[in-house]
């Protein structure tokens, strides 16, 4: 068991104490060397106790391991601002497709991937809502596993639209900018104002849209998911005073990448997700938890970081007890960076490049097109649609697993592969990759995380995943 610690139901799963308080300006440096030694393969593990402040109005000062849980927002949930009431099946579905879309042309757009949200709302699926400075200024940010920057909006901002408050630096007690010299602007690989002495960033995204800024230090404020409030001092966040996005309904991004700016790697080295039902607009148990106390539990297998994506070592796919004659070769990332798998947040379908596509899609062909009308859907003919009800149809399909390194199967069920298109239409969510993403990559989409809870631990480079209903995980 972590150290302080309670035991509760289901087994295995720890309820961590929130509140932590460390010595806050000192400790900030010295996790970003630690952090970059770590990289380097230079320092053990152990460093990563070392962490921001953390503090809850709740509980008594301890020491890290520590951990924040907040809600997930699906972007068509009763909790989103999206959420449109009067929308259809038919609405959802063709909404969860274009941010498919959307996404994927942002990473075949970019092949020095230095942001991963596609500068538009269309292309996120997932807001945390949050409060940023002192008087907290309400912020809702799209979480993004393929960056490692949280930035805001910020005063005075150059073409700046957005529903959500501004954040005015000047008038918060608790922000300070990053000097040019700091070790977390060096680090970061921030640019500097010589003029000012502050470190700046640019995020460029695919199509030539940016946000610009400065780095600085400031207080955030997280919703619990008891409906509580939790505070973390002196995170490194980006100022944004120019912003080119189409974003009007979020305040930003939240970066959740390996970097050292990301905000996953300043609460220690853990943070997991838990998806529900995103096809219901009504179960808000998504969860985000940051922080060694994060839940790490279930099946793992190796995780490694490039170009700010998380990859995955895929070694086969299955469906029923048949394995698929699939050479496991195409799914291993080359030494000049072509190729693997990585896994999404993004992106709500899952693609594989065609040499794993094809026998899939045969497969499930045979079981399928004896039974049911085949549908074509959009400009898209190697989609495998059908006329039919999902849950009715295809009672009796059988699983189909992806085998991950170390023996982690991940098994998909009819709801991870399947998605309704509109009245009595639907759709296999596993795509073709070819001339969607770049550079040969096959890509775990949303859709096949659902009712999982999925962790990520960057000291021990390990993703696991665990099939649990999310609302067992609230405290």
């Amino acid at each position: 068991m972590l150290p302080f610690c309670q035991q509760r139901k289901p087994p295995n799963l720890y309820i961590c104490p929130r509140k932590t308080s460390v010595s806050s300006t000192r400790k900030l440096v010295i996790m970003d060397i630690a952090y970059f030694l770590v990289q380097a393969k230079l320092l053990s593990v152990t460093a990563f106790l070392l962490t921001t402040t953390i503090s809850t109005s709740e509980a008594t000062t301890v020491a890290a391991p520590h951990r924040l849980v907040t809600k997930l927002i699906y972007r068509d949930s009763i909790l989103s601002p999206f959420y449109n009431a009067s929308a259809t099946i038919s609405d959802r579905a063709t909404q969860a497709m274009e941010s498919s879309v959307a996404r994927l042309a942002y990473l075949k757009a970019s092949s020095d991937i230095r942001g991963g949200v596609i500068a538009s709302n269309r292309g996120t699926i997932f807001f945390v809502r949050m409060s940023i400075g002192e008087p907290p200024v309400p912020q809702l940010v799209a979480m993004d596993t393929a960056s490692s920057l949280l930035w805001v909006h910020c005063f005075p901002c150059n073409d700046c639209t957005s529903d959500n408050p501004i954040f005015d630096p000047l008038k918060s007690s608790t922000y300070s900018p990053l000097s040019c010299d700091s070790p977390s602007c060096v680090l970061s690989g921030g640019d500097c104002d010589h003029t000012r002495n502050e470190c700046i960033y640019m995020i460029q995204y695919a199509d030539s849209r940016n946000s610009t800024g400065n780095y600085g230090l400031e207080k955030l404020t997280f919703e619990t998911s008891d409906e509580g409030t939790t505070h973390v001092s002196n995170v490194v966040f980006g100022c944004g005073h120019g912003s080119y996005l189409q974003m009007q309904q979020s305040s930003g991004v939240l970066g959740l990448g390996g970097k050292t700016t990301s905000l996953a790697t300043r609460l220690g080295s853990r943070f997991s997700y838990c998806i529900g039902n995103i096809s219901d607009p009504h179960y808000v148990h998504n969860q985000l938890s940051l922080g060694e106390g994060a839940v790490i539990q279930g099946y793992s297998t190796p995780l490694n970081v490039y170009n700010n994506f998380y990859h995955l070592t895929l070694e086969g796919i299955s469906v029923g007890t048949k394995r698929l004659g699939i050479d496991p070769r195409i799914f291993r990332r080359t030494q000049a960076g072509r190729g693997g798998v990585i896994i999404d947040s993004g992106s709500s379908w899952s693609y594989l490049v065609r040499s794993a596509f094809e026998p899939l899609r045969s497969e499930v062909q045979k079981l399928v097109d004896r039974n049911l009308k085949r549908l074509r859907i959009g400009d898209h003919p190697e989609w495998l649609c059908y006329k039919g009800i999902v849950t009715q149809d295809l009672a009796g399909f059988p699983g189909v697993t992806f085998h991950f390194a170390r023996g982690a199967d991940l098994v998909l069920d009819i709801e991870n592969m399947f998605h309704t298109m509109g009245n009595r239409k639907f759709c296999m969510v596993v795509g073709l990759a070819d001339g969607f993403i770049p550079r040969d990559m096959s890509l775990l989409g949303v859709y096949a995380q659902q009712y999982l809870n999925v962790g990520y631990d960057l000291s021990t480079r390990t993703l696991s995943f665990e099939r649990v209903d999310c609302q067992f995980l609230e405290d």
